[in-house]
């Protein structure tokens, strides 16, 4: 009778020893039983034993074949039904598994592992209060069960009770401080959180007790990106591909790091790493198409963007980014378009209309500059730079009056541009 436990990653001579000792061990034992059950085949306990070296090997099917029969000549047998469920869990048969962690739960009450067993199947299912109730009478009957407070913790951040997962991961931390998993799903709430210092405390731990947690390497080098750390997360984003170099993901986030370094050619390597990797993976192509900007590469930039707005034509922002670089080139009615469809998509874009608005007064549509500017006020009444911008649009409509109206506002506002506007035009 086994806990469903989350996978642990040993090094790899160990790993391959202990696999291949394992494997003999379990092929021996088939060979054993299947000959007991020729000789016996009513008895219940043989197919049982034989249903668990199936398992051991991963070949659940057999397994479960053995393991009914073992039930089918035995129904009280509390032990069965449990291996049972942990081979449906194994078969993704989450409502057969639940049921027999039920079956478990009546012969046996008070049965902890049935409990977090079944919980688990739950939280399969997003069942998460039902997990939560399930996981609540383990911890009664086990209170010492560190893999239980952390499980609970899981589903009590889908619940979003964030102040409780944390208390479960800590104290899952109390009773097994060399468990890595509670400190990396501690480290991630706080992420969430917006606790970043506290998040990177959690992730430094992790991948001191378990070097090898790729996914742990990643989510520090995101929290790094996030502290402006840019160096910190290109290093973590280099140990992430490192233990998972076929991932997409780890170039993507460390062409992003180097992107916050300036470092263009170096993030367009690795843009075109994750490309290679996955030719579908858009967030490379928009990063790509950032760096080649960085460049001055502009024509490379459009045809980034445009097979990012392939890929995701429903994003305003790939639209905004090909215009932003259209109006690099000075094809301003081309960036006009772009900025139209941006609008289309997310009618709130204030930058679309501040920058349209200056494509608009580079084409000598003063009024329609007017419009734009006046966009972006509504959206952000603060943005001292749209107030100066269209009162010297309206200069140019010759409406000095609306013009140092603007400017003063600006001025109000703290821009430091208006002051020059209010001198050269506001006399």
């Amino acid at each position: 009778m086994k806990k469903l436990l989350l996978i642990t990653l040993l090094f790899p001579l160990l790993a391959d020893a202990q696999t291949n000792a394992d494997s003999a061990k379990y092929q021996s034992t088939i060979k054993y039983y299947t000959k007991a059950i020729t000789q016996n085949p009513k008895d219940a306990g043989y197919y049982y034993k034989r249903g668990m070296a199936q398992y051991g090997l991963e070949d659940y099917k057999a397994a479960l074949a053995d393991l009914n029969q073992s039930i089918a000549l035995d129904a009280k047998n509390e032990e069965a039904f449990i291996d049972r469920g942990r081979t449906y869990d194994n078969l993704k048969d989450y409502k057969n598994a639940m049921a027999d962690y039920s079956s478990a739960i009546a012969l046996v009450p008070k049965d902890a592992v049935a409990f977090y067993n079944r919980g688990l199947a739950k939280a399969h299912l997003e069942d998460y209060k039902g997990a939560l109730s399930d996981y609540n009478q383990a911890i009664i009957f086990n209170p010492k069960d560190a893999d239980a407070f952390n499980e609970r913790g899981i589903c009590k951040k889908h619940l979003e009770d964030y102040k409780g997962a944390i208390a479960d991961y800590t104290q899952a931390i109390v009773l097994n401080p060399q468990d890595s998993y509670p400190y990396f799903n501690r480290g991630l709430l706080k992420n969430t959180l917006k606790d970043y210092k506290g998040a990177i405390a959690d992730f430094d731990q992790t991948v001191i007790l378990n070097p090898k947690h790729a996914d742990a390497w990643y989510s520090r080098a995101g929290v790094k990106r996030t502290l402006e750390d840019y160096r910190g997360a290109v290093d973590d984003y280099t140990k992430y591909i490192m233990l998972e170099p076929k991932d997409p993901d780890g170039y993507n986030g460390r062409g992003l790091a180097k992107l916050g370094l300036d470092d263009f050619i170096g993030a367009k390597d690795d843009d075109n790493k994750a490309i290679a990797l996955d030719p579908k993976y858009s967030a490379a192509y928009y990063n790509r198409g950032l760096a080649n900007d960085g460049i001055n590469d502009y024509s490379e930039a459009i045809d980034d963007y445009t097979t990012y707005i392939t890929l995701n034509p429903k994003d305003a922002d790939g639209y905004f980014k090909r215009g932003n670089t259209k109006l690099d080139l000075e094809d301003y009615k081309s960036a006009i378009d772009d900025y139209n469809l941006t609008l289309s998509i997310d009618p709130q874009y204030s930058n679309a209309y501040y920058n349209r608005a200056l494509v608009k007064r580079k084409l000598e549509d003063y009024k329609g500059a007017i419009d734009d500017y006046t966009k972006v006020i509504t959206l952000e009444p603060k943005n001292d730079d749209a107030y100066n911008n269209r009162g010297y649009a309206k200069h140019l409509l010759n409406d000095n009056t609306g013009a140092c109206a603007d400017f003063n506002k600006a001025v109000s506002m703290g821009n430091k541009l208006a002051p020059e506007n209010i001198t050269n035009f506001c006399k």
